[in-house]
């Protein structure tokens, strides 16, 4: 257990995790995004989104929080304990409950999609800011939408901005880009 602990900001793990976070390039290239805190993690694993690596802070996490069944899917994750300092370099929010994870892509394409008999589609063109993408993931999700299509992307689907801002709908929603 002692390779997996980090107590520096300067582990390549580290590292790779705030470029993740900045980059959509990165996220592009390694097929991996980051989701930050327990309730998030949850609905990441519920929308049935695979975890690669976890990292935890002891001194904040409160574990008895997460499901067993949330529990028995980070198993297969890569886990790393982080320090406090660490934590506080990779956290964006202070209020995540010390946890961090990265978690693999799903690609998806319009041919993925599944539409009820009267489907509700939104229909997005070059929207620019991840918080507002977030806000329509949230109203397509209270609308019940059945997918949400941005054309001419101009903000990542996978960005830490857009996630948070979505308040989970952008694991909820099927959305294409």
């Amino acid at each position: 257990m002692a390779d997996n602990i980090i107590t520096s900001v300067q582990n390549p793990k580290v590292k790779k995790l705030v470029a993740l976070q900045q980059k959509s390039s990165e996220r592009r290239k390694e097929g991996l995004f980051v989701v930050e805190g327990q309730r998030e993690l949850m609905h990441c694993l519920e929308a049935g989104y695979e975890i690669d690596s976890l990292f935890i802070c002891p001194e904040l996490c409160n574990s008895s929080t997460l499901q067993d069944d949330a529990s028995h899917s980070m198993l297969h994750a890569s886990r790393f304990i982080v320090s406090q300092q660490v934590y506080e370099k990779i956290a964006y929010r202070g209020s995540t409950e010390g946890m961090i994870a990265t978690v693999k892509v799903k690609h998806r394409s319009l041919d993925s999609l599944h539409f009820s008999k009267n489907p509700l589609l939104v229909v997005l063109e070059s929207v620019e800011k991840p918080g507002n993408l977030g806000a329509i993931l949230r109203s397509a999700d209270a609308a019940a939408a059945d997918a949400v299509i941005v054309c001419d992307p101009l903000t990542d689907l996978y960005n830490s901005n857009l996630i948070r801002s979505s308040i989970d709908a952008a694991f909820s929603v099927p959305t294409v880009a």
